[in-house]
């Protein structure tokens, strides 16, 4: 009970003589300023730089008792990341602070001064004009800025896709009405298709008059034209066949059949 008590002193003790940082507050606008705020050594703190993180040690300091001993911040500003103290146990306050940016210069960057009983470190952009600072510049805006930012890039990016799309079918569509027009030209689609009807050939017999090859479905049929009627004269199997077997058959070759055929009627 008596060494419970010896300890409870001591704690006592180590609270209420030194120096004490009650919290820390991160603002600026042209560069980052940190406010330790409290009751601070008149001595500044130590302080280096290991790679991208400030070091510093407050000498006979503690952090006020309702941070627990640590306290971490993450920071709203481009230029600071975030930040972390602790206690170390030996009656010195230690601190990290991880930097963002370019280290160039970064010592010549770093000021510390006094405002009242607080002390406010101040870190400074780089002097050289870069596309990395603009944009760190450019991050001092309101989150509420960044998310309506963010909805804004994309809805324009959901716009170029449908655009890109529309652009791909309206050209897919062009050249498919080009190629058609094209090859009609050529002669490569030659006769016409009325519900599955194909006129395949036509032998003039006259000056209005004259036989023309049908094939209607899959049958062959010649048949008889007049300015006034129409007559079926025969049923070609023969050229079914025969149109079945080779892959290119020709006009030549149905005018051909059409004038045998005619011959063997008469």
């Amino acid at each position: 009970m008596r060494q419970v008590l010896i300890a409870f002193l001591l704690c006592c003790a180590y609270f209420a003589i030194g120096s004490e940082v009650s919290n820390v507050k991160i603002t600026g606008q042209d560069r980052a300023e940190l406010s330790f705020l409290g009751d601070l050594p008149a001595e500044p703190p130590a302080w280096k730089i290991s790679d991208n993180t400030l070091e510093l040690m407050f000498t006979g300091t503690h952090l006020a008792p309702e941070h627990g001993g640590k306290l971490e911040l993450e920071s709203p500003h481009a230029l600071i990341k975030r930040l972390s103290l602790y206690s170390s146990g030996d009656n010195n306050l230690k601190g990290k602070i991880v930097l963002n940016g370019s280290m160039e210069g970064i010592k010549k960057r770093i000021q510390m001064g006094r405002s009242g009983k607080d002390l406010v470190l101040a870190v400074d952009y780089p002097k050289t004009e870069s596309a990395t600072l603009k944009l760190m510049q450019e991050e001092q805006i309101p989150l509420t800025g960044l998310a309506v930012a963010g909805k804004s890039e994309g809805s324009r990016n959901y716009r170029t896709a449908v655009l890109l799309v529309l652009f791909v079918l309206l050209s897919l569509g062009l050249g498919a009405f080009i190629f058609v027009r094209f090859v009609k030209n050529k002669g490569g689609l030659s006769g016409t298709r009325r519900y599955l009807i194909e006129q395949l050939g036509y032998y003039p017999m006259g000056a209005k008059a004259g036989v023309s090859l049908l094939r209607i479905g899959k049958e062959f049929v010649l048949v008889g034209v007049t300015p006034n009627s129409i007559n079926i004269i025969s049923h070609l199997p023969k050229l079914q066949e025969q149109y079945e077997e080779e892959s290119g058959f020709e006009r030549g070759v149905f005018k051909q059949a059409i004038a045998e055929e005619v011959q063997r009627l008469k």
